[in-house]
């Protein structure tokens, strides 16, 4: 999913992103470079990886 945000609202935005997630460079599919979620390697013990349904809204419809 792609999201537009004002860059006015971009600080109160950051400040209720909680740890371990964070705001970064992730690279898309098609190859493009965008700012995204990120998550802290500490964030990932015991997580499930469902990078094979293709996003998180499939992966809540199989729950």
């Amino acid at each position: 999913e792609a999201w537009e945000l004002p860059s006015a609202e971009l600080g109160s935005f950051l400040t209720g992103i909680p740890a371990p997630l964070g705001l970064g460079k992730v690279q898309l599919a098609d190859g493009r470079w965008e700012t995204g979620f990120i998550c802290e390697t500490s964030g990932l013990e015991g997580a499930r990886d469902i990078s094979h349904l293709g996003g998180w809204r499939a992966y809540l419809q199989q729950l």
